[in-house]
């Protein structure tokens, strides 16, 4: 076997006939794989593969057939053929490399890889072949990761299905229902002490305007897809317990556009709503099951990001367009945000954007409350804020008990207006069972709480991209454990 490969390979490289078929199609189908294999969650969609395979394989293909082609035909540049095909290997590698690291091309790096490449091509312009060879061995890693990630893609979720028969809840009560999410506002408790030490009086004022506030309340999840797909889910995923976990979890966009708190809603005869504030979970070009969106994905740019709506004025719309349906909105906000480790004063800009929260949350509540008496008004963040943390591997890694609550103590208010929640929403601690808490108020059945998650906090601890896990970091007593899963 060894020995075969071997032989092949001395053919492929020794043989007389130039490959300039092989060496633009390798030139660009690293660069490719590189992109694809880093970037799936996010761009999981056939429009987006057939739009990446033209940019990254099938350009660098036609520049270097057509070239060849050129050079071929000239006379005085045929003796070059060779060194066309070295200096274009390379080079093209070099630029969509840089396309697929930066999303922008380093000009002057490029230069000089262009200057270099051409220099080293009067040399070693017949070893060009080689140059294939390793190229094409480099690539097998990324191949690899895409494997992995579409056979996480295209597998059951089975995760997602309850262990009991909620999806078949029938309400009793039908308020209009909004879910608005401030992301990564952290509860009371957190706010209150080190690393954060601040006081804000909007727990407050939530309280003097009929909002139940819940006390020591915490995310599941260190991050806005995990922690959304296990509270529209109402499971646990424990980051879909595949091979290699990460924070860009397999489908979690899926489960978050498409879910099982929308499907209930619609069963019930709700019209729903989502309105969010950019892109990010429609990122992968999903489509869910709402019956609204604020956000066309026709409109959804493939590469850039940074899609901004307005979404006070897309809640406006909303409220003031309704129908004769009982409503169900999930409005999600980026403010305060989680703080960026490269920022030099987290603290100060995370504080600032709270305060700023603190004001559009306070008009949102105002505009629902003006134009809906029959609100029922959910204010959920999906995580903390991780102020404290200096690196990525801290946030993933830490046994600090603040840095711990950091991540995951959120902001949780409800106004039940009028709802009796008395013996429904005592257990309530974790986003988790923040809907089915509810949906058991609403259908005044008490049995869909004998199904409750474990209010349980989970994260990845730290490796390369095999020995990655999954650890328990609070348990269902809001205790700091450190329990691998």
């Amino acid at each position: 076997m060894i020995e075969k490969i071997k032989e092949r390979f001395e053919m492929f490289v020794d043989g007389p006939k130039d490959t300039p078929v092989i060496a633009g199609l390798i030139s660009g189908l690293y660069p490719f794989l590189f992109y694809y294999s880093n970037n799936y969650p996010r761009i999981n969609s056939w429009k987006h593969f057939f739009a990446l395979f033209l940019f990254f394989v099938a350009t660098p293909f036609v520049i270097t057939l057509l070239a060849y082609y050129i050079f071929n035909r000239v006379e005085k540049l045929r003796t070059y053929k060779k060194h066309l095909i070295f200096v274009l290997l390379i080079f093209l590698t070099a630029l969509f490399t840089s396309v697929a690291i930066y999303l922008t091309l380093k000009k002057k790096i490029l230069l000089g890889i262009l200057v270099i490449v051409i220099l080293l091509s009067l040399k070693l312009y017949d070893h060009y072949k080689k140059i294939i060879v390793i190229m094409a061995i480099m690539a097998l890693l990324p191949l690899f990761k895409c494997i992995i990630h579409i056979s996480e893609d295209i597998r059951p979720s089975y995760w997602t299905k309850p262990t009991d028969d909620i999806m078949n809840v029938v309400f009793r009560q039908k308020p209009n229902v909004y879910m608005i999410q401030p992301d990564g506002y952290v509860s009371r408790e957190v706010l209150e002490q080190l690393p954060y030490n601040y006081k804000t009086d909007f727990y407050d004022w939530l309280s003097n305007n009929d909002f139940k506030v819940y006390k020591n309340f915490r995310s599941n999840y260190p991050a806005s897809l995990t922690s959304n797909a296990s509270m529209f889910a109402m499971k646990h995923h424990y980051f879909d317990d595949i091979m290699f976990p990460a924070i860009e979890m397999p489908n979690a966009r899926e489960t978050i556009m498409n879910n099982n708190v929308v499907s209930i809603f619609k069963n019930n005869g709700y019209d729903t709503f989502y309105i969010g504030q950019d892109e990010y979970f429609q990122q992968n070009l999903v489509k869910g099951n709402y019956d609204h969106y604020n956000i066309d994905v026709k409109d959804i740019p493939l590469f850039k990001v940074g899609f901004q709506q307005d979404v006070y004025k897309d809640l406006e719309q909303g409220i003031l367009n309704k129908g004769s349906k009982p409503q169900f909105f999930f409005v999600e906000r980026v403010l305060p945000h989680h703080i960026h480790f490269y920022d030099k004063d987290k603290r100060k800009e995370y504080l600032s954007n709270l305060e700023k929260a603190n004001i559009w949350l306070k008009e949102a509540i105002g505009l629902i409350n003006k134009n809906d008496k029959n609100a029922l008004i959910i204010i959920l963040a999906d995580h903390g804020g991780w102020v404290g943390m200096e690196s990525m591997e801290e946030f993933m890694s830490t046994s600090d008990k603040a840095l711990i609550f950091s991540t995951f103590g959120d902001l949780a208010a409800i106004h039940w207006n009028g709802i009796n929640h008395k013996g429904y929403d005592d257990k309530l601690h974790s986003n988790v069972n923040v809907f089915r808490v509810l949906f058991s108020c609403l259908s005044e059945n008490k049995s869909y709480l004998n199904h409750l998650e474990e209010d349980a906090s989970y994260n990845i601890r730290p490796g390369n991209f095999i020995t990655q896990s999954v650890h328990k970091l609070i348990d269902g007593n809001g205790t700091i454990v450190n329990e691998k899963h």
